[in-house]
């Protein structure tokens, strides 16, 4: 799939570096396990250590739980 998407990440006013990681949390909060893997191998190619990636995880999973949130109320 990633090679469908080539043209999306390449460099623009964001790097491909900083689009692999807003996908990999993209990925994380849609809950989409082939890309899970997809993105999480992407974005170590690109040098993100770990504690990296597992922050841009947090990022998405405490937006979605926002919105969860903020419905649950409504």
């Amino acid at each position: 799939m990633l090679f469908l998407l080539r043209g999306v990440f390449k460099d623009s006013h964001l790097t491909a570096k900083e689009k692999s990681i807003i996908a990999l949390a993209v990925a994380h909060s849609v809950q989409c396990p082939y890309c899970f893997d997809a993105y999480s191998n992407y974005v170590y190619e690109k040098s993100y250590s770990e504690v990296q990636m597992m922050e841009a995880v947090h990022v998405a999973a405490a937006i979605k739980g926002g919105a969860v949130l903020a419905y649950g109320v409504q």
